[in-house]
């Protein structure tokens, strides 16, 4: 247990170079109840009277327990608001109201996490908060919560499918013989997007979309930075209506803007030779794209 003082040593000293900066005087020292730049300061004394109130805490029962849990969560914190300084707009000094219940929650949760994945996750959560109050719901929070290192990987690399920002084909899971290798190759299968679904990260069925394009103008599927054109080829249609597809929740898109998700090229083919629009067939990049044109 000593190493959690040192863990809380190593954090203080840590976060000396941004303790002046207006996340830390504005928020986490009035959460500490200490202001880390004077901590930082006399790290050496510090660090000896946290030992020494340490030592003393084992003798004490449920009350040396207490103490040694707000030891890691101060450690936990100041670790995350470390993190989160890099993301903070530092033109902005922000008193964060304290009916921001996301945002105080947020910070709360922080205590709690130790890993370095998800301490990276929820201290670029902060700082978007931070920045611009009301961005995040609390339905974000509620997902994150339940993330570990190993969901959060799971759904980086299942936004790799992702078109159109926001959907994953539905046809891509009913295995079709082209499909399943691909899967198979990402570790991913069905069962792994119902588990996004239990997490709220993806809403829990598929859906349809349908609009109309009174002036027949071109669709336009995205992948990444690619895009793959239809064109009309039925002259009485108007009503485009869009294959099936499972979509990102509000939590799932919010968390994914700090993620990185990775192009894959051999989805890409697939969605080439595999997505269809009905009364619409893919243009090839060679022939002349309409100027107006419907991005989905």
């Amino acid at each position: 247990m000593g190493d959690l003082v040192t863990s809380l040593s190593t954090a203080i000293k840590s976060a000396e170079k941004v303790a002046s900066t207006p996340l830390f005087t504005t928020v986490i020292d009035k959460v500490t109840g200490f202001k880390i730049s004077e901590w930082a300061a006399e790290s050496e004394v510090r660090k000896k009277l946290i030992y020494d109130q340490y030592e003393e805490a084992k003798k004490n029962g449920i009350v040396g327990v207490q103490y040694i849990k707000n030891l890691r969560h101060t450690t936990n914190l100041i670790d995350v608001a470390v993190k989160s300084t890099k993301y903070i707009d530092s033109q902005k000094a922000n008193e964060v109201k304290m009916d921001n219940d996301f945002f105080w929650n947020a910070i709360e949760y922080s205590k709690t996490i130790s890993g370095e994945e998800m301490q990276e996750l929820i201290a670029r959560i902060i700082a978007g908060e931070y920045n611009s109050p009301g961005s995040y719901s609390m339905s974000t929070l509620y997902s994150v919560k339940l993330l570990g290192k190993n969901e959060l990987e799971l759904f980086e690399k299942t936004c790799s499918l992702l078109i159109n920002r926001k959907q994953i084909p539905q046809a891509l899971f009913l295995l079709p013989k082209d499909a399943i290798k691909l899967l198979t190759d990402l570790h991913i299968d069905f069962g792994s997007l119902q588990t996004l679904q239990g997490l709220g990260l993806f809403l829990s069925n598929s859906m349809m979309m349908s609009l109309e394009n009174l002036k027949r103008d071109d669709l336009v599927m995205r992948y990444f930075d690619k895009r793959v054109v239809f064109e009309p080829i039925n002259e009485n249609s108007f009503e485009v209506k869009l294959p099936g597809f499972y979509s990102l929740s509000i939590a799932g898109e919010q968390i994914l803007k700090h993620l990185h998700p990775e192009f894959n090229t051999k989805y890409f083919k697939w969605l080439k030779d595999n997505y269809r629009i009905t009364n619409y067939k893919s243009i090839s990049k060679s022939k002349s794209i309409k100027k107006e044109a419907i991005v989905l």
